[in-house]
């Protein structure tokens, strides 16, 4: 009997995680509100935003990147390895990474407004000369790809590894082409996520408050399982090549 009651049993433990995983998506939304504020806006009135995109974009992302981070250090220590707990992996990672997560967050902003900016040039331009419209749409997807690339691994790899600003864009678009099908997969998956927002956002919206609260948590742990292979890889075993024991919770 006492079993059923125990916290390690493993329904207690399912529960416990699943909590967790709602409560960090919260925490990646407050953080996060300023960029979904702005989004919010431009769906509704981006004909009034128009080209202030360019400038609005960048600012509001600027604590997105070091959420992210810290969104997906908490889920696979925490929830996934079930090491320290939620609340203090989270913000742990999100003071530590804030400089470097700020910074790239503010870039791949300015690149997502220049290429918002793009498309809607480009839809103008084909209604005026189709030759005209489809290259620049076609150079407008070449770009968009090479930035979805580098996202999808740029906080991952932040929350892990102490990389320079330059290093971490760099290294984000090595793994993305050196993991290519990996890379299809986790891009798929948020441009699947963006068309049915898109897309269905009238029948959605009554719902759209809960979206925060689960969400950004079931990404980072969805994608966590495409992720962890390769930094394994990366990181190897910790306690090979040292006399001191690591407490190695990513290797596991």
């Amino acid at each position: 009997m006492s079993k059923i009651f125990s916290v390690d049993n493993k329904f207690f433990s399912t529960v416990n995680k699943i909590v967790d995983l709602l409560w960090l998506s919260f925490l990646w939304s407050v953080m996060s509100l300023p960029m979904i504020f702005i989004l919010i806006v431009f769906l509704f009135e981006y004909d009034k935003v128009g080209l202030y995109i360019v400038l609005l974009l960048p600012v509001s992302v600027i604590t997105v990147g070091p959420a992210s981070a810290a969104l997906y250090y908490a889920v696979v220590k925490s929830v996934r390895r079930e090491r320290s707990y939620a609340t203090k992996c989270f913000f742990h990672a999100f003071k530590t990474n804030f400089k470097y997560g700020a910074l790239s967050s503010v870039i791949f902003g300015f690149a997502s407004a220049m290429l918002i900016v793009d498309y809607f040039w480009a839809s103008y331009s084909d209604s005026i000369d189709p030759n005209i419209g489809s290259l620049m749409k076609g150079a407008f997807l070449g770009i968009a790809i090479f930035v979805l690339f580098a996202l999808v691994w740029v906080n991952p790899l932040l929350s892990r590894f102490e990389l320079k600003l330059k290093d971490l864009i760099k290294n984000a678009l090595i793994l993305s082409i050196k993991n290519i099908f990996r890379t299809i997969i986790m891009a798929a998956f948020w441009v699947g996520l963006g068309y049915a927002f898109w897309h269905f956002f009238e029948q959605i919206f009554q719902y759209i408050v809960l979206i925060p609260f689960f969400l950004p948590g079931l990404s980072a742990l969805l994608r966590s399982f495409v992720i962890e292979p390769v930094f394994k890889k990366i990181t190897g075993d910790p306690n090979e090549d040292s006399d001191k024991e690591v407490d190695a919770w990513y290797a596991e």
